[in-house]
């Protein structure tokens, strides 16, 4: 396993639970109908845009898509300039291919999983860049917890709270070079919406259709300017 052995000889440039990953049993499920949904999205976005000309390689803009490196545990933004050749699509699928349900993405003959192996939220990567106005969806996070009394809710609980602290501490950092940051994470309705797992298609429709109403009330409390925005 390249990348058990790379956390094990260079503990200081792959974390242990990078690492851990390695570990989990390989995915078997793929997303050949998420691969073909972005394909034909993009390509019907750019002829509306443009009749009758071929598809671009990337999107316009600044659009960056995090996955990692399943061999060696280093993030990769797909779409930055020193990012490995990637179309839109598979770099889409590559930044959900989640270690133990889904097998890697392979391009360019290299393995890549979800970006979230290493961060939730990838935050550190904004640092230095001059965007200024910061809005971060953090599902795995939770800044306004419940409280439930079952024991395995209560255990994924306490790993929410791990992961709050790191966005939280990401979002100051970024703060702190004078950029304004939002952060919008599940509330106790959410959350009891959501379940303990997180991969459930069964809640998919309900957990989307009450984060609108949620996110949309979120946002409205922060004041009238970033309703605005929003």
């Amino acid at each position: 396993m390249p990348l058990a052995r790379a956390a094990l000889l260079t503990p200081h440039r792959v974390p242990p639970w990078v690492g851990a990953s390695a570990w989990l049993p390989h995915g078997r499920g793929q997303h050949s109908a998420l691969r073909s949904l972005v394909g034909a999205l993009h390509l019907r976005h750019h002829q509306q845009a443009a009749p009758g000309g071929a598809a671009p390689h990337w999107v316009s803009g600044h659009t960056w898509l995090c996955a990692v490196d399943y061999d060696t545990g280093q993030r990769v933004l797909f779409g930055h300039q020193d990012a490995p050749h990637a179309s839109l699509a598979e770099a889409v699928v590559a930044s959900c291919s989640i270690p133990g349900w889904y097998e890697p993405t392979v391009i360019g003959g290299r393995r890549y999983v979800d970006g979230g192996v290493r961060s939730p939220t990838s935050l550190g990567v904004l640092s230095g860049t001059d965007v200024q106005e910061v809005f971060v969806l953090a599902p795995m996070a939770s800044t306004e917890p419940d409280h439930p009394l079952q024991p395995h809710l209560r255990m994924e609980r306490r790993l929410r709270q791990v992961i709050t602290l790191a966005v939280l501490r990401q979002a100051k950092a970024l703060c702190a070079e004078g950029k304004r940051v939002t952060v919008i994470t599940p509330g106790p309705r959410d959350l009891a919406a959501m379940g303990i797992n997180l991969m459930d298609p069964r809640r998919r429709e309900a957990v989307l259709e009450l984060s609108l109403r949620t996110s949309a009330d979120a946002l409205g409390r922060l004041g009238g300017a970033i309703s605005r925005a929003a």
